[in-house]
């Protein structure tokens, strides 16, 4: 999530096409090393028996996340400008990453 962090920061400092695309594949890159181990964690967290149900929630949330997510994204860029709305989603991303090293690190207690 830190280069998802990352990768959101530069394309709204993005100036010329080429870093759109570089930037464009270092995002594809992000995403297809998260997908997998987000997976991997909804299933680390929960008891076996109740894999189906995590599974089911975590979709369930990133779905219901995605669409205000994406409507204060818009609303951001057109108000404020796309640099701006990507380094929310940059803050966002960073924020989510401690977040989530906190839960790893108490699970691990």
């Amino acid at each position: 999530w830190g280069l998802y962090a990352v990768v959101y920061l530069l394309l709204g400092l993005a100036t010329t096409a080429w870093h759109v695309w570089a930037l464009f594949a270092a995002y594809g890159m992000y995403y297809a090393l998260v997908e997998g181990p987000e997976r991997a964690l909804v299933a680390d967290l929960v008891p076996a028996q109740q894999r189906g149900s995590a599974y089911g929630w975590f979709h369930l949330s990133v779905g219901i996340g995605a669409l205000p997510a994406s409507l204060l994204f818009g609303l951001i860029w057109k108000f404020v400008g796309a640099p701006a709305a990507f380094a929310c989603g940059a803050v966002a991303a960073a924020l989510a990453s401690l977040v989530l090293l906190l839960v790893r690190g108490e699970r691990r207690l």
